[in-house]
């Protein structure tokens, strides 16, 4: 299990990311009323629909802190899969919404020149959506958690977008009327790329996806040269939410005793641990060698006992005829 002081880290990330949607929501809102850009009241609908997405990651990431118990012995890790796959869906729904109003009311020529003031508003939500995902991406990264990551990205479209509504009210101040919706549109469609990528990312870890590859590497590294005399036979790992379960069946002599076999599983599990904190369930299974002298002989065994097995099922001969 993380230390206490990340899973605090954590929850403060979440309960911030919240309320600064919540303020960003009703800043925009305002703003984008009395300036009368379109682009500016989109993406203020968007971070609304930021606040009720993450009250929603804010409970799974609690939730997710629970202990294993009888009914869910591995935890509660995969809830926040639930959450960030949420968090998708109800981007890619918000997107297309905006995209098609923004696209209906373009076509209808009614368009509105937002007031000089609306790009301020546009700079300040940059700004602060970016300190925002950079906050939380490194909190995520030192936990693990899928949902402060799945939340990290959406600041950062957060971020990107403003700037595209920050071109799009300039523009028009200097001219180009449509560049105030033609800005909305394309927020909305950077805001459904986001979306898909967080819910198929979400969808990989409810499937028991795997580890990254590289980790995976890093581990089978980290045997090869603490343990030169294990060969590795099998070695997977799957997503838990925050936690990692690693599978390692490892090939050894028939000479090592249960006694060693298991001091050997204890040290495994410690060099595992500290090298990749996030693999909490680490399962290990031993094989002996091919070609061991033991191994021929339950082999040999294991024919003799399938010959006579043969025997003794055969049919009896018939007698000769008179």
């Amino acid at each position: 299990m993380k230390p206490s002081k990340c899973q605090d880290c954590r929850d403060r990330a979440a309960w911030l990311d919240m309320f600064t949607a919540l303020a960003l929501a009703v800043f925009k809102t305002a703003l984008g009323v009395l300036s009368g850009s379109m682009a500016l009241q989109a993406h203020s609908l968007h971070s609304f629909g930021d606040f009720l997405t993450k009250g929603i990651n804010l409970a799974s990431v609690k939730l997710s802190s629970r202990p294993a118990n009888s009914a869910f012995p591995y935890g509660y890790g995969k809830v926040q899969f639930l959450s960030a796959n949420f968090i998708g869906i109800s981007l890619m729904i918000g997107a297309a919404t905006m995209l098609w109003y923004n696209i209906s009311h373009l076509g209808s020529g009614h368009v509105q020149v937002p007031e000089v003031w609306a790009v301020f508003g546009a700079l300040i939500s940059a700004g602060t959506a970016e300190l925002m995902h950079r906050y939380l991406r490194c909190v995520a990264e030192h936990t693990n958690s899928p949902a402060i990551m799945a939340a990290a990205a959406d600041n950062r479209g957060d971020a990107y977008s403003s700037l595209a509504v920050l071109a799009g009210i300039v523009l028009s101040i200097l001219g180009w009327v449509a560049a105030d919706h033609l800005a909305a549109i394309l927020v909305s469609v950077l805001v459904l790329r986001i979306g898909a990528v967080i819910a198929w990312d979400s969808i990989h870890g409810l499937m028991d996806g795997s580890v990254p590859s590289h980790r995976i590497d890093g581990i089978r590294q980290l045997l090869a040269a603490h343990h030169p005399g294990v060969s590795v036979v099998d070695l997977r790992g799957r997503r838990m939410g925050e936690t990692w379960e690693v599978d390692l069946q490892l090939s050894i002599s028939s000479q090592v005793t249960v006694e060693e076999c298991h001091a050997l599983t204890r040290e495994l599990e410690s060099r595992i641990a500290r090298e990749e904190p996030h693999a909490c369930h680490i399962r290990i299974r031993f094989i002996p060698q091919s070609g061991d002298p033991a191994r021929t002989v339950v082999m040999d065994a294991a024919a003799a006992v399938d010959e006579f097995a043969h025997l003794v099922e055969a049919p009896a001969p018939r007698p000769a005829g008179p």
